[in-house]
């Protein structure tokens, strides 16, 4: 009987000390993983940046440089002040400066150039009246890190590189799609376009007596009229039009944009001969909207404003409809 408790204790006491064993295991691995984590994301901070301090980023990136402006919530080109920026891009730096941390340090080995001596690019920024460089230079392949110098000190640390990508933007990467013009289709009261060979349609929004709507027991109602917007030419209002093709040049009289040109001469992207011009009456007011062909592609320009604004070849064919094409068939 003693010998059976004796057994019995044994075996509870090598239970706790197995119990033990495999929670020191596990526990052990778990720092590791935690480590590890967060040497992936990295715990030494290189930028104390955040949208309350941040006055301005400067990218310099395949030989061109942009300063980023920031100030009220906005961002403005400083090269270029005119020039209209992707604000989700800009903002997309600010959070990847204010993230942006390393995950360790290197002693810099003889004959090693870790890319600097050509960097990737350099990300110069001013926060909280502090004005601090990031020069990166390689990417190691193995580890998918790249070196980062701060300041230009000997130090050089790692950053995960798909936090730098997003610095990796021309200037023409950096425009954010628009409508210069701002018109909306449903916003347009009438309209006047002059083609180049100085034939021209105008259109007109009439609101007229829509079909009369029919009763439950088949009787059209006659204690109400609805009405509908129909467009109408103004010299020839009795002319069936096809409504679907008019919409789809109010629509590409609101198309958005996908590049701006400034500073140049207008003639170098075709408007000495404009393909046509458009006046276009809202409610708040009349603009007048040009577009061109250029060596390249198509442009248009708005009343009032000096920059040239790429436009798609979809846009410029629903502009270029005549009126005898607007009529129903």
């Amino acid at each position: 009987m003693k010998a059976k408790q004796r057994t019995l204790a044994v075996l509870v006491v090598l239970a706790v000390l197995l119990g033990g064993a495999l929670w020191a295991v596990n526990r052990t691995k778990t720092v590791l993983e935690e480590a590890a984590d967060a040497a992936s994301e990295g715990s030494i901070p290189l930028a104390a940046v955040s949208a309350s301090n941040l006055t301005q980023i400067q990218v310099t990136y395949n030989g061109e440089t942009n300063t980023l402006d920031y100030a009220d919530n906005s961002w403005t080109l400083a090269e270029d002040p005119a020039y209209h920026l992707d604000d989700t891009a800009c903002n997309t730096m600010l959070t990847a400066l204010g993230s942006m941390n390393a995950g360790r340090t290197l002693e810099a080995q003889p004959g090693e150039d870790y890319g600097f001596a050509e960097p990737y690019l350099t990300v110069a920024f001013t926060a909280a009246g502090e004005a601090h460089t990031l020069t990166f230079g390689a990417e190691n392949t193995v580890t998918g890190d790249r070196y980062v110098k701060l300041d230009g000190a000997d130090t050089i640390y790692t950053v995960s590189a798909s936090k730098v990508s997003c610095f990796a933007q021309s200037k023409a990467e950096l425009f954010g799609s628009f409508n210069p013009a701002g018109i909306t289709a449903s916003s347009i009261q009438s309209l006047t376009e002059t083609f180049m060979d100085g034939s021209s349609l105008s259109l007109t929004a009439v609101s007229e007596p829509a079909e009369a709507a029919e009763e439950t027991d088949g009787e059209s109602s006659s204690d109400s009229t609805a009405y509908e917007t129909v467009w109408r030419f103004p010299g020839e209002p009795d002319a069936d039009l096809d409504q679907d093709k008019v919409q789809s040049l109010l629509s590409a009289l609101g198309t958005y944009v996908y590049a701006q040109v400034t500073g140049a001469d207008p003639a170098d992207y075709g408007f000495a001969k404009p393909l046509a011009t458009v006046q276009v009456t809202t409610d708040a007011g009349t603009t007048a909207v040009t577009y061109a062909a250029g060596t390249d592609g198509y442009y248009l320009m708005v009343e009032g404003d000096d920059s040239i604004y790429a436009v798609d070849g979809n846009t410029m064919a629903a502009l270029m409809t005549s009126a005898e094409d607007l009529k129903a068939e």
